[in-house]
């Protein structure tokens, strides 16, 4: 189970440099396409972004999912320092708020922190009983700007 101790951690800070391709190869994974050629030009082409009135290569609202596979120790790094059994997780449910767009050639600076850590279901009953940890990540563009918080929610099973 994770480590109710952890209540409160900060994980270090990391930042990285949002990049056209991984937004291409994202969405394509996304729409299920076999070629980055074959997804709306906006995602790919910067001047099709500048003409559908974005600053650059826009990020899909989901894409902050990906910063935490690239940056401090990836999703096993992030499960290891709470303390949690990957194999008896479940990853319930990610929330965004958005301020202000994210772009290609941003860099962004991840800040995450253990921020609640409770059961559900009683420990007698194994079978019914979890325990609940939620991660939030705020992402702060170069401009020192917040522009995604995410909360992350997982269960583990007792």
């Amino acid at each position: 189970m994770a480590d109710r101790s952890k209540l409160g951690m900060e994980f270090p800070v990391y930042s990285i440099r949002v990049e056209k391709n991984k937004i291409a190869e994202f969405v394509a994974a996304l729409e299920q396409k076999e070629d980055t050629e074959q997804i709306h030009p906006h995602y790919r082409d910067a001047d099709a972004a500048k003409k559908a009135g974005y600053a650059n290569i826009p990020t899909p609202p989901t894409f902050p999912t990906s910063h935490v596979f690239w940056t401090g120790g990836g999703l096993l790094g992030t499960i290891k320092a709470v303390g949690a059994d990957l194999t008896k997780l479940l990853h319930t449910k990610e929330e965004y708020e958005y301020f202000a767009p994210v772009c290609a050639g941003d860099v962004i600076t991840r800040s995450m922190k253990v921020v609640e850590m409770y059961e559900r279901g009683k420990k007698e009953q194994k079978s019914r009983y979890m325990q609940v940890t939620v991660l939030q990540t705020d992402m702060i563009n170069q401009h020192g700007v917040l522009v995604i918080r995410a909360r992350t929610t997982f269960m583990e099973r007792g």
